[in-house]
């Protein structure tokens, strides 16, 4: 990209950003560590909320549970986004912002997309885009996201999809931020104005697995069971057979015909 070409695609991203959130700052990086680090040095350096950190390539992404997030460099939308909101917002930041997603990447590419609880989102048959929120001590909640755009292949043990084969051309990174982020500060308003009770009917409509059989791991224990929806505060409820088991954390695998 030129540095002309490069610039453009800054200044739109800034334009959407401006627009949700009045303080944003965008800092697009050629390389670091991890997004989330260099949003949570300028988060305790008080930047305001919507400071952002693009990268082009992570050396140490990171998801859930202390997993890493790699993709090859250029190949991904990989991005860290500063939100100042009252702590009850937390909660619902993993599935506003997958609402988000998807509802951008439909609007760009008509490619619909489903959602894992609690921070994935899945297309076509595999894992297009993660989720990682991170609350800080000073009431800063920091927003990392990694959406495949131009992956050209994932190692066996990853089920994961690429977004210019689903839309059947090439996606940039500044085109899915430009629609993501008034997609990201309507659902926030949403939750502002109805809690996460607000996003439940549009999130169970593109929810993956409810219905059937799932497995989460809680440290040691291991519950399976019937994977009913979400409640009012975000937690997966789970059909055990003896009871309803309220899920607010743990990893979550959709089960098949062949899982034991």
């Amino acid at each position: 990209m030129s540095a002309a070409s490069a610039a453009a695609s800054e200044t739109a991203v800034r334009r959407a950003g401006v627009g949700v959130f009045p303080g944003f700052q965008l800092r697009r990086l050629a390389r670091t560590p991890s997004t989330q680090d260099v949003v949570r040095q300028a988060a305790g350096a008080g930047a305001p909320e919507g400071f952002c950190c693009v990268a082009i390539e992570q050396t140490a992404g990171r998801g859930r549970s202390g997993r890493h997030w790699l993709a090859p460099p250029g190949t991904a939308l990989l991005m860290s986004l500063l939100l100042r909101r009252r702590p009850e917002v937390a909660a619902a930041v993993p599935l506003l912002t997958g609402l988000a997603v998807a509802d951008a990447v439909a609007g760009l590419t008509g490619v619909s997309c489903r959602l894992k609880w609690p921070n994935d989102v899945l297309a076509g048959s595999g894992k297009l885009a993660g989720i990682l929120a991170e609350v800080e001590a000073g009431g800063g909640i920091i927003l990392g996201l990694g959406v495949n755009l131009t992956v050209p292949a994932f190692p066996p043990d990853v089920p994961g999809v690429s977004l210019d084969r689903l839309a059947g051309a090439p996606q940039s990174w500044d085109t899915l931020l430009s629609a993501l982020l008034p997609e990201l500060g309507r659902r926030l308003r949403q939750v502002e104005g109805g809690g996460i009770r607000s996003l439940r009917a549009d999130w169970t409509a593109r929810a993956a697995g409810l219905g059937g059989p799932v497995r989460a791991q809680l440290g040691d224990s291991t519950i399976e069971g019937t994977a009913l929806g979400i409640d009012d505060d975000g937690a997966l409820l789970v059909e055990t057979g003896e009871s309803t088991v309220r899920l607010v954390a743990g990893e979550v695998h959709l089960l098949t015909s062949e899982d034991g």
